[in-house]
């Protein structure tokens, strides 16, 4: 059994949540402006109290819309930055952002994990980005 696509775990929507209030585009294959994704203002729901936020991806197979649901308008809106970060990573296309592999979705620790895997996850990626921060030994800067 195959299994569930990143995508599909999401709730998909073609109803947009409010105005534009990010958008990025991408290239695929070399072509400027392929892809495109655009991230919607999240709104309240009047009857839980919760937020929303939509977004769209076009310039894939399909045009597509999802819903993502947050306990605020910050979360809503982190949450559908993520979400979308995660749908384009999955698809595997030849995506690239100001040429770069790096697309700029950020990536978070999912809030099931415990206080102490969440903090030693941390601590192992402070590391890391401390390391990645000094130069090489026998390189200097600019050389």
């Amino acid at each position: 059994m195959a299994s569930e696509s990143f995508a599909d775990r999401l709730e998909r929507s073609n109803k947009a949540s409010g105005p534009i209030i990010a958008e990025r585009v991408f290239e695929l294959d070399g072509r400027q402006r392929a892809v495109r994704v655009r991230i919607r203002k999240p709104r309240r729901d009047s009857k839980s109290g919760a937020h929303w936020c939509t977004f769209e991806v076009s310039g894939l197979a399909e045009p597509m819309g999802f819903k993502v649901w947050g306990i605020d308008s910050l979360q809503a809106l982190q949450l559908a930055m993520r979400a979308a970060g995660e749908l384009l990573r999955e698809k595997g296309h030849a995506l690239t952002w100001c040429g770069d592999l790096d697309l700029g979705f950020p990536r978070t620790l999912p809030s099931y994990l415990s206080a102490t895997a969440t903090s030693r996850l941390e601590r192992m990626i402070d590391r890391e980005l401390e390391k990645g921060a000094r130069p090489r030994r026998g390189k200097r800067p600019g050389r």
